[in-house]
């Protein structure tokens, strides 16, 4: 009897450490009547959280947040920016007090037509936030920007298909001195190739980098999560996150190091080619609740079991 008690509690322990490792839906009934959810930003304390709520065709998007209660979150509201064109990837400064984002809106307030995607901000003030400002040059470009991700020092890196790319696009960091950042570089080392690196988020210290990439012959086929360490000041050889990737696109990467949680969005699926038994409706609301239909969906996992080095 006891032997049988002892081998029941190491098969349950086994169980529950072989379950997290692999990545879990992130909050499935809040998000299940928005079936393309994607790019996450948690708030530096910690009490909001902000992602995109892309169209089925990708031709909108509206940024929206939910709020810490003490049952959970709150049900989720569009911020006061967002609602006519494609805003998209948010992105908090280390201090919270500013928000970035991408969006296809007009730079000037005389055209309403949208245009390639750049990098915007707001700034925190007593009624919410601040009118929507353009980054402007030398960030921004008649190519598309995309993916802010902000460092303690302010540093920025980001996304972009300008001209001087070693592929078709690029990820990019640019140094914050004297209140202006500065000419963007091409991030050095091993990271950007002659393939697509985007969607790069990095350590507020520096010391690693997670990006997605499309390497032939590498990964699982679609789009997938890479990570480099630096060291002595040299971003080390990318390879890719173990646990995470999957035969479908993996992007928009987060780490929250308060919590250990690494978050991402994923585009894979559940759904098969041939079915024995006949689909009805039911099957296909319920698939879609779930977020299994190959649209875009947030899952999260412990960084500590897909990182080399522990934080």
């Amino acid at each position: 009897m006891v032997r049988l008690l002892v081998f029941l509690i190491l098969f349950l322990v086994s169980f529950i450490i072989k379950a997290q490792d692999k990545p879990a839906a992130f909050l499935p009934e809040l998000f299940k009547d928005y079936p393309n959810v994607r790019d996450i930003a948690i708030a530096p304390d910690g009490n909001k959280i902000y992602f995109t709520v892309d169209g089925l065709k990708s031709k909108v998007a509206v940024i929206a947040f939910i709020t810490k209660q003490n049952n959970g979150w709150s049900k989720p509201k569009t911020v006061s920016f967002t609602g006519n064109y494609r805003d998209l990837e948010p992105a908090f400064s280390q201090d919270g007090k500013r928000l970035y984002f991408v969006s296809n809106r007009p730079a000037h307030k005389d055209s309403i037509q949208p245009k390639d995607y750049d990098i915007w901000y707001v700034d925190k003030i007593k009624s919410g936030w601040s009118k929507p400002k353009n980054l402007g040059q030398p960030i921004n470009t008649e190519a598309d920007e995309f993916y802010p991700s902000l460092t303690k020092n302010g540093t920025l890196y980001f996304t972009s298909a300008r001209k001087g790319t070693k592929g078709n696009e690029d990820i990019f960091v640019s140094a914050f001195k004297n209140g202006q950042f500065q000419e963007p570089i091409s991030v050095s080392g091993g990271v950007n190739t002659k393939y697509y690196e985007f969607n790069a988020f990095v350590d507020p210290d520096e010391r690693y980098l997670i990006f997605s990439s499309h390497r032939p012959n590498e990964g699982q086929g679609g789009s997938d999560l890479y990570i480099s360490y630096q060291k002595d000041g040299l971003w080390q050889k990318a390879t890719l996150l173990k646990n995470v990737n999957s035969p479908a696109l993996d992007f928009c990467p987060f780490v929250d190091s308060k919590t250990n949680k690494f978050y991402f969005t994923s585009q894979r699926t559940q759904v098969k080619r041939y079915y024995k038994k006949r689909l009805d409706i039911d099957w296909f609301l319920n698939m879609y609740q779930k977020g299994s239909m190959g649209l875009n969906r947030v899952y999260y996992i412990n960084f500590s079991d897909i990182a080399k080095k522990k934080y």
